[in-house]
């Protein structure tokens, strides 16, 4: 996936967008203009009733979108208030428009936490590797190098980390010290090994930077170089492939992209 899953765009999208919505349906069912619907909204309604119609979707939205740990929880946190204040609602005024408001909150919950407690979707959220928008531009870089005093092979590189391939065995979270010499520049970078992949019979490690004294900017000038000569890995850009319309085509014919589907 080189781009946020759509699935998640078009869920923060509906649920920043549900205030207008609301508005929209009051006003029809109560036979209210817009303009005299938002009056009644606020001279009428409590007013943190009136913060849980305008402002808890769209922070709903911000916390689908912003696809963090916290997000997750946070979001899940306003389904609960959304819920709350339909329950106090009926509580208050039991009637069968009420009633229905209610079974209606209570089904949509229920899908929208089924969907985010699916590993695919929690993963995005818990996992930080798997956020591939994230990740600063790599380059091909295919230079010979040392890892902890051993040669390893420097693949490819961004300003936040590298991948190593013909490296002595390594495991993850383990501490390295990568250096190599390029351009008449000896570079020495401290990091930890993220993840191993396993091609054949030569494994891959992705080691991510701990910068300290001249190492950031060294590779900075590094990462300048490489791009001023065009050395950008370009298969981990966004391209047509990524775009919305493919995305919608392939979820109504195929019934792909409804949930995130993680790629290298």
């Amino acid at each position: 996936m080189k781009t946020k899953p759509w699935s998640l765009i078009i869920l923060a999208l509906l649920h920043i967008l549900a205030p207008v919505g609301n508005l929209v349906l009051n006003a029809l069912r109560s036979g209210r203009t817009l303009g005299q619907q938002w009056t009644y909204w606020f001279e009428v309604l409590p007013k943190p009733l009136l913060l849980i119609y305008l402002v808890i979707p769209v922070l709903a939205g911000i916390f689908i979108y912003v696809c963090k740990r916290w997000s997750y929880w946070a979001y899940l946190g306003c389904l609960l208030i959304v819920l709350a204040s339909n329950v106090y609602s009926y509580m208050t005024n039991m009637n069968l428009s009420t009633l229905l408001l209610l079974i209606l909150v209570v089904v949509v919950d229920l899908l929208v936490v089924a969907y985010f407690v699916v590993p695919s979707v929690q993963k995005v959220y818990f996992d930080p590797r798997t956020r591939w928008w994230e990740a600063a531009p790599r380059y091909h870089f295919n230079h010979m190098g040392m890892v902890n005093g051993e040669k390893a092979f420097v693949k490819s590189i961004s300003q936040g980390g590298l991948l190593l391939s013909s490296a002595p065995a390594m495991s993850e979270n383990e501490d390295v010290t990568v250096s190599w010499d390029f351009q008449g520049q000896h570079v020495e970078v401290k990091g930890k090994v993220v993840y191993k992949l396993q091609h054949g019979e030569i494994p891959q490690y992705g080691v991510r930077f701990e910068h300290g004294g001249d190492s950031d900017r060294q590779i900075k000038e590094l990462i300048a170089r490489l791009h001023n000569e065009g050395l950008i890995v370009t298969e981990r850009l966004p391209g047509p492939e990524d775009g919305f319309g493919v995305w919608l085509k392939k979820l109504v014919t195929r019934g792909e992209g409804l949930f995130p589907k993680m790629r290298a």
